[in-house]
């Protein structure tokens, strides 16, 4: 009997001996207190005003001034005819070292309106780009009404960008 007791003994200091060894002697530890900062600003604007969108009448992305923050309650665009187009213009301030992968997308707001038919009027699209590092990138796409549009008004077009977007990879 006294042996099972000296057994159990020893298996126990052997597998606190085995726990203890591999832990080792703390010499000393550091705490970092971190975190991640937002490295975009954005800003946006919206070119060719009561008729077609025209670079040399309205100018390019590039050449633009006239920026709206995401802060403004809505970028003036007025209402637009079938066939008439505008380009929207995006400009993503980097504030970061590296680059990072945004995406750019225009959604319309459900429950504006009349969804289906605005969703005919102005068709949803998603832009893919990269943002150089401690920089300026600007990125903007031509939209046209389609010929077929609906009449419709009240329609809300929401532009979304995000970052750290996996770009998709054409076929």
């Amino acid at each position: 009997m006294n042996k099972k007791y000296i057994a159990f003994g020893l298996m126990a200091f052997f597998a606190l001996t085995l726990v203890t060894a591999g832990v080792g002697y703390l010499v000393s530890s550091l705490y970092l207190t971190v975190g991640v900062s937002e490295p975009f600003t954005v800003q946006y604007a919206v070119l060719g005003d009561s008729g077609d969108y025209d670079p040399l009448v309205d100018g390019t992305c590039q050449d633009n001034t006239v920026w709206f923050d995401s802060s403004s309650s809505s970028i003036p665009t007025g209402d637009m005819f079938p066939e008439e187009s505008r380009k929207l213009c995006v400009q993503v301030d980097n504030e970061g070292e590296s680059p990072i992968t945004y995406s750019i997308s225009s959604k319309i707001k459900q429950g504006i309106g009349n969804y289906a038919n605005c969703t005919l009027a102005f068709p949803e699209v998603t832009l893919f780009g990269t943002a150089t590092g401690s920089s300026t990138t600007i990125d903007g796409q031509e939209f046209t009404v389609p010929g077929d549009a609906p009449v419709v008004s009240g329609c809300e077009v929401e532009i979304e960008v995000r970052r750290g977007v996996t770009i998709p990879v054409s076929p």
